[in-house]
């Protein structure tokens, strides 16, 4: 799933990255440098993204597990 996740933020971000690296280069610039280093941002910009849900993720992942085994051990004393 994470790596879906990236592929399908990195499509996203691809785009306004390439855009916005056009934007900011020089008019005489190679196009494939542009291209590349739109790229570039976009995976970097898809990986901190994803990083940062996956953490979410795992964090509330952690909390229910820990919940549920708090209710397995109420239930084991009550018996």
């Amino acid at each position: 799933m994470g790596w879906l996740f990236w592929a399908v933020l990195f499509v996203i971000l691809l785009g306004p990255c390439i855009y916005g690296t056009w934007k900011i280069t020089y008019g005489g610039t190679f196009p494939l440098l542009r291209i590349g280093t739109g790229a570039v941002g976009a995976a970097m910009g898809a990986g901190l993204i994803s990083m940062a849900v996956n953490g979410v993720l795992q964090h509330r992942y952690k909390k229910q597990r820990i919940a549920e085994r708090k209710k397995v051990k109420k239930r084991k004393q009550r018996a």
